[in-house]
Parts: C-alpha cells; structure tokens; sequence
C-alpha cells in the first residue's frame, strides 16, 4: 500500500515515485514511432513519439513474472506497472486541464517560466482545474490507454515549451534524469498470489438465501470472479464480469439461477444488457466482488480478464454454433 505523499517546494520532481527501492524508467522514449492503422481509409499511419512512457524494469528477464506477467495490463518482457501506482506533479504549478479523455484521464499543470507538463493514461484524477498544486502532489493514479488492445499500464508523460501547445514538445529525458526523485513506502505482493487482494467466498446451495455480504451489493457498480470447484477439488476461474449500472447483486445473482437460459449466442458470447447467458451451480462455485466506481468497473473487469484469463469469457464467437 501506499503511504502518504508529502507535496514539496522542491523546483522539480520524477513524476512517478520510487516504490521502496524500486526506481521507475522511461519505457519507451522521445521520437521513438508509433504505427497505427485508419479505419476510415485502411492505411499505415506513423506518427513520433512526443514524451515518454514510465514503468519499472525487471532486473532480469522473468523477474517478478509470477506477479505482474509479461503480456498483461501489468508487463512486458522487460518492464511492469503495479497497479494503485500515483502520477506526481513534477512541479509547482496550476492545473489547467483535468478531464477523462479517450486516452484516459488527463491532467496538465502550468508552470513558472513558461512550461506545461502533460500526463495522461490515468484511471483516476485527483485533481481538478484551477487548483494550485506543489511538486510531488499526487495528480492520479496510473491506468492505460483505453485504444491501447494490449491496456497496458504505464504513464505517458509530456514536456511542453509554453501553454497548452503540442507543438512546444521537448525531449523530456535530459530533465528526467536530473530531477529529485520521491519514493513512497510500498508492499510487494507475494509472486504466487497476484491477485490476493481478491477474496472468494461461498454462496449458498440452491434454495438459500444469499449471504449478507452478497445482498450488499445491492444498488452498488462493480466487478466480480467466479471460480467452480473441480472433481479433484482444484478451482478454476470460469468468469469474470460487472455492472456498471448499479445492479452489481442482480447481474452477478443471475449466474447462480437454477434454470438455464437459451439464446443466440454460444459459451460467453454475451448479447444485450449484462445477461451472459451462464449460471453455475451454487453448491460448486465461489464468488470474488470489488466494489468500484460506474467508471472504473469496465476498466476493472477487462483489466482481470487479461489477468485471469477465465475459461468462459470468450471474445468473438465461433462460426459454428449448433442453434
């Protein structure tokens, strides 16, 4: 967990803290290029990259795997993100821009003597325009780029010479490695349990009422885990879903009905509304729910489906379906 973020006077300031003596790095740097392809005319577009993506790099290859895993929101071969991890503004300034973007949450801070720093792909803010902050105040937590397919967690990072203008970008990297860096107290999971964090609980059997936990989740947005018992009473995660409408009790209630519902879609193909269409047997599952805001639950439930990979979450549905 984190511990609180003293702000600074302090000129300058790494925009992602130390965790412990973990040291944050620029992942992927000034002018590398970025290659897209346009759905409108189908072609190649390359653009330079105009900042500086932070992550942390693994000491060795396959370090901390087990943990945060290469090819998931929280890694690649090279680099990790944990999640929870605070942007820092990395310098005293005033916030003139702090808004959900399409490239998720975006802050940016003007500053004395003409600069504006930039940050972006945060999965909250915590701050809000017009608001004076210090060096090192916590802006956001980092998230991902919702374009992103891989939703890679990182934070992008800009420098800019003057207001509000793109086209002021400087190589931030020569900045980056002269300025006071800020490390906060941090707790490692441990690299068998990436996802202790989530507590699974019985159910009932068929007939029982739900337990009190579950019926308080009534009126609530979230994510939750199911996870089915096997013969050799081994569990295996079989969903994940949400509910970003505050029906977080109904939606996941209706994977543990008695009768089975048959439509036009095949093994977690879902179709309209939060109906998958799969229930289980009460007596054989457990459940895991996080309670988070309407936002963050769609965030959350794709973020723990790369994560889990659970069996009955299928993306796309198979040509041949027997209906």
């Amino acid at each position: 967990m984190l511990s609180t973020l003293p702000p600074s006077r302090e000129a300058w300031v790494f925009p992602v803290p130390d965790l412990g003596a973990r040291r944050p790095e620029v992942s992927d740097g000034w002018a590398s290029t970025r290659t897209t392809t346009s759905k409108t005319t189908n072609t190649t577009i390359r653009r330079l990259h105009l900042g500086a993506d932070i992550m942390f790099r693994r000491h060795q290859l396959g370090e901390l795997a087990d943990v945060y895993r290469p090819r998931t929101p929280n890694g690649t071969d090279r680099y990790f993100m944990p999640d929870g991890v605070p942007a820092l503004a990395a310098s005293a300034g005033v916030v003139i821009f702090a808004r959900r973007t399409g490239v998720g949450g975006t802050v940016k801070i003007a500053h004395p003597e003409g600069w504006t720093t930039y940050y972006t792909h945060l999965s909250s803010l915590a701050v809000a325009e017009g608001q004076a902050v210090l060096a090192g105040a916590p802006v956001g937590t980092i998230g991902y780029d919702p374009q992103d397919p891989r939703k890679l967690i990182h934070l992008h990072f800009e420098l800019w010479r003057g207001r509000n203008d793109r086209g002021g970008a400087t190589n931030p990297q020569p900045y980056l490695d002269a300025w006071e860096r800020r490390s906060v107290a941090w707790t490692w999971p441990a690299a068998a349990h990436r996802n202790a964090g989530l507590a699974y609980r019985p159910v009932g059997k068929t007939g029982e009422r739900y337990p009190d936990w579950l019926h308080a989740l009534k009126g609530k947005s979230g994510v939750y885990v199911i996870r089915e018992r096997s013969a050799s009473g081994k569990p295996t995660i079989v969903y994940v879903g949400q509910s970003n409408t505050g029906r977080l009790f109904e939606t996941l209630t209706r994977h543990l009905q008695t009768w089975r519902r048959w439509k036009g879609f095949w093994k977690g193909q879902y179709a309209e509304g939060h109906d998958p269409g799969l229930t289980y047997n009460r007596a054989r599952v457990e459940v895991a729910a996080r309670v988070t805001s309407p936002d963050e639950a769609i965030e959350e439930e794709a973020r723990l489906i790369a994560r889990l990979r659970p069996r009955d979450n299928l993306i796309g549905q198979p040509e041949d379906v027997p209906f």
